[in-house]
């Protein structure tokens, strides 16, 4: 069964250190929780986003609970995978959730919108690349596949940012 629990105090830590040095000041005066969710007799991945096994997702509070007093966003982070990552590798994916919270701003003033109860107003922001590929399609149509056209199209546009084409048994040489 699926449970939550308050993140650790280091997750806190990495939330505050990441969102100063990437994301001041964006996110100044937003406030964001963070929970573990947790199964220990799970088989399957216990957090997935649209189908697929994440290692955390972020949400918006609601308006509602944001009047209670609750965290103008929360990060949940699947706590068995949390524990098997290096601290870069823990910064990383912190640093990828903030990126999701983005400030709604008034297209007038550029100042940022507050709700209901005068907590910033936020939206997620999506991912700036979507992949869906089928790795039968790209071998079955080469070039003509949407999955090689988009790879190759990513590669134009950022080189080698996404993709480290020598091979592992090349690196070892």
């Amino acid at each position: 069964m699926k449970s939550y629990s308050a993140a650790s105090d280091d997750v806190i830590r990495t939330i505050q250190r990441v969102r100063e040095q990437h994301h001041s000041p964006d996110l100044d005066g937003v406030t964001i929780a963070a929970l573990f969710i947790f199964d220990l007799e799970a088989t399957e991945p216990v957090l997935t986003h649209q189908g697929y096994p994440a290692q955390a997702v972020t949400r918006i509070t609601p308006t509602r609970d944001r009047a209670l007093g609750i965290a103008d966003a929360v990060v949940v982070i699947d706590r068995s995978n949390w524990l098997t990552l290096s601290a870069r590798k823990r910064d990383a994916l912190i640093d990828h959730e903030l990126m999701h919270l983005e400030r709604v701003l008034d297209e007038e003033t550029e100042l940022s919108l507050t709700d209901a109860v005068d907590r910033p107003k936020l939206r997620i922001r999506r991912h700036d690349r979507r992949l869906g590929w089928f790795d039968a399609v790209a071998q079955r149509h080469g070039d003509a596949s949407p999955e090689v056209r988009q790879a190759k199209q990513m590669i134009a546009e950022t080189g080698q940012l996404y993709f480290d084409f020598e091979r592992p048994e090349a690196r070892a040489a």
